[in-house]
């Protein structure tokens, strides 16, 4: 591996798609959520970090311009 992408979003939001996308309580999402590694130590290990918080156009934009440049990254390492 040589690079570690973490597509990041606050707990908040994590809470709020996983109630909507499950149909499941407060309770049962953050014991789901519990069950992850830790937001802090997700994001110690990533290289790069895409915020994932807003509109899903924004995130188009943010995968596109990461994959551009992973593009050019692995065509100077060849």
């Amino acid at each position: 591996v040589d690079r570690v992408l973490l597509v990041d979003a606050s707990e908040s939001v994590q809470l709020a798609r996983l109630m909507a996308r499950d149909g499941i309580d407060e309770a049962l999402a953050r014991r789901m959520i519990d069950q992850q590694a830790r937001r802090a130590e997700r994001l110690a290990l990533a290289d790069d970090v895409i915020e994932n918080n807003g509109a899903e156009d924004a995130l188009d934009q943010a995968v596109a311009d990461l994959h551009h440049r992973y593009l050019r990254l692995a065509a100077t390492t060849r």
